[in-house]
């Protein structure tokens, strides 16, 4: 499965890197570094795992759905001078490369 995060209506984006769930991150970031694409695996340890917040509790159940989607998580390229043509080869090739 694969996953894209989405805008709601009325709201801007302010996001700082375009992250998608993929099955396997390692074989995508392979295919689109292949086809001249970069990726970033950004928050390989979640965040609420990492020595600097390891004071902040987590209850209950902890943060199930961090822990579900951590290892299928990867970065698509996203910065202001992105222009479209080089959008639209991202996208085909990150298509391509869950097909």
């Amino acid at each position: 499965m694969s996953r894209v995060p989405a805008v709601k209506g009325g709201v801007v984006s302010t996001w700082a890197q375009f992250t998608i769930e993929v099955p396997d991150p390692i074989d995508f970031a392979a295919k689109l570094k292949e086809a001249g694409v970069p990726t970033a695996r950004y928050y390989p340890k979640p965040v609420h795992m990492q020595s600097a917040y390891s004071h902040y509790p987590v209850e209950g159940n902890g943060l199930g759905n961090t822990m579900l989607c951590i290892d299928h998580i990867i970065s698509l390229p996203m910065h202001p001078y992105l222009d479209v043509e080089t959008q639209d080869n991202i996208i085909e090739v990150a298509k391509s490369a869950l097909a």
